[in-house]
C-alpha cells in the first residue's frame, strides 16, 4: 500500500491504496490508525470460517464503523452484501463517507447506538479516533468531548427494516454490553456476532447475554482486551 499524507485532526490523514479481490481501492485513514488496515486486511482479525457464512446475499451490521474498513473487508469477501454502518463522530463520518462513496450497498447512519435514546458526550481520544467512547475515560484530556445523538439499538435496526442479520460486528470502546442488552429480543435472529471487549467483566457479561450463540473463536490481545466471535446455535 502507498500513502499520501494530508493534515487533519487528530493525526494527518493518509490516502492509502489497497489491492484486493474486489479490485484496487483508495481509503482515507488517520496516520495513527493505519495499523488497522494491517489488522483487518492482512491479519484478518474479523475473518469467519466459510462454512459459517450463508451462500445468499448477506445482511451485515457494523456498530462502531470508524472509517469503514470492516465494511470494505466484507465487500472484498462478498460483493452481494448490504452493510449498515453506525458511527457517531462527525470527523470520522467524513472519512467513512469518502471510503464508501462508490458502494451504494454500504449504508451510513451517523449516530451512536446503545440501550437508550437521547444525546450524550462522546469522549475523543487525543491520538486515535478508533478509541472514541461514550464511556467516561479517565486517561482522555478533560474537555475533549462532543455531543452526539444516541439511539436504542433494537429500535434503530427495526426502523430500517432489519428482521434478520447475518453478521453483527460491535466495536464501541465499552458500550458493547449496553448494545447487546438492547438487542436481546433480536439476537435469536442474528447469525454471527463479533465483538471487541474492554474488560474481563465485560467479556463475561457478553458471554452471558449471548446464550443463544456458541463461541467459535477468540483473540486475546492483552488482559482485558480482545475479540470474541459467536455463531447462532441454530446454524451449527
Amino acid at each position: 500500500m502507498k500513502g499520501q499524507a494530508l493534515a487533519m485532526h487528530p493525526s494527518p490523514v493518509m490516502r492509502v491504496r489497497l489491492n484486493g479481490a474486489a479490485g484496487n481501492r483508495t481509503v482515507w485513514i488517520p496516520q495513527n490508525e493505519v495499523f488497522r488496515i494491517r489488522n483487518i486486511f492482512e491479519e484478518h482479525e474479523y475473518s469467519i470460517p466459510p462454512h459459517h457464512i450463508p451462500t445468499g446475499p448477506l445482511t451485515i451490521v457494523d456498530i462502531g464503523a470508524n472509517v469503514g474498513l470492516f465494511a470494505l473487508y466484507m465487500k472484498n469477501l462478498r460483493q452481494d452484501c448490504d452493510v449498515y454502518c453506525f458511527e457517531p463522530a462527525a470527523q470520522t463520518v467524513e472519512l467513512l463517507k469518502r471510503n464508501i462513496a462508490d458502494h451504494p450497498r454500504i449504508h451510513l447512519f451517523p449516530y451512536a447506538l446503545s440501550n437508550g435514546e437521547g444525546m450524550a458526550d462522546l469522549h475523543l481520544h487525543p491520538d486515535n479516533g478508533g478509541e472514541n467512547s461514550l464511556k467516561s475515560v479517565e486517561k482522555f484530556p478533560t474537555g475533549h468531548t462532543i455531543r452526539v445523538t444516541v439511539k436504542d439499538a433494537a429500535t434503530a435496526l427495526r426502523s430500517i427494516g432489519l428482521t434478520y442479520v447475518d453478521i453483527l460486528k460491535i466495536d464501541t470502546e465499552g458500550s458493547e454490553v449496553d448494545i447487546l442488552e438492547s438487542l436481546l429480543p433480536l439476537l435469536p435472529y442474528v447469525g454471527v456476532v463479533m465483538l471487541e471487549y474492554h474488560s474481563e467483566k465485560d467479556r463475561r457479561r457478553i458471554d452471558d447475554r449471548l446464550a443463544t450463540h456458541v463461541l467459535f473463536d477468540a483473540t486475546i490481545c492483552k488482559p482485558n482486551l480482545g475479540i470474541v466471535k459467536y455463531i447462532n446455535a441454530r446454524l451449527l
